[in-house]
């Protein structure tokens, strides 16, 4: 039975496609996807390498644009928005967990954590930097460096980083791709708790089916579509 509420949708994708390059060269990532997921969510996406699920996380997260298709994120049609639109929508809305955590190594895991919020003019609250660090247990290294932090300890940095905007959708690229299996268990247990402390919508790009079954819904994803219903 479908986990999807309609009448609480925070992601609704109709027939999305992409490709890349041209004529002979030309590769088509998505072959019209359709992807519905409910505000509060734990959605994992599954596939291997050239599934095209890297390609879908960048589209939800308006960090590329769909060549065609819908793409409604709490009821905006995001692929109407002009660039400097979706860079808003991108700040405001949307956090971001990568499998290279993607810190800055000149500044430390508190300036890191306050660096989304240096691009925000006015508008959404946002949470504290260092109360974030705090809450993914990082009080005592707020003020080390990345290269002084451990591989698990610059991920949860980089969870800090994108919590602290309080986004209403949180997007992870293999978030424990870079990790020994406790350090792995250790973010994912994090970010589940997180995800329902901060009340936001948490969707997880993984190969790994082990991660993906701590996700309230799996979808699999290969040459483009989906393997299992998305709806």
């Amino acid at each position: 039975m479908s986990l999807v509420d309609s009448e609480n949708l925070i992601v609704d994708m109709q027939e999305i496609e992409r490709s890349f390059g041209e004529g002979d060269t030309s590769v088509r990532a998505l072959a019209g996807v359709d992807l519905q997921i409910s505000q509060g969510e734990f959605v994992a996406i599954v596939g291997a390498s050239g599934s095209g699920k890297s390609t879908l996380l960048q589209i939800l997260g308006c960090l590329d644009r769909a060549d065609s298709g819908r793409y409604h994120l709490s009821g905006q049609d995001v692929l109407t928005l002009s660039e400097r639109e979706m860079a808003k929508v991108r700040n405001e809305t949307i956090g971001f967990v990568f499998q290279s955590f993607h810190l800055l190594g000149d500044r430390d895991a508190l300036a890191n954590v306050k660096l989304p919020l240096e691009y925000r003019r006015g508008g959404k609250s946002h949470g504290d930097p260092k109360e974030t660090l705090n809450r993914v247990q990082l009080t005592d290294r707020m003020h080390h460096r990345p290269s002084q932090l451990s591989g698990g300890e610059r991920q949860r940095v980089a969870i800090a980083r994108a919590l602290v905007k309080k986004p209403d959708l949180l997007l992870c690229d293999e978030p424990t791709g870079n990790l020994d299996s406790e350090n792995g268990q250790q973010v994912l247990d994090l970010l589940s708790g997180l995800r329902e402390d901060f009340k936001t919508t948490l969707v997880l790009v993984t190969h790994d089916s082990e991660v993906a079954a701590r996700a309230d819904r799996t979808l699999v994803l290969k040459d483009g579509l989906w393997l299992e219903g998305a709806s």
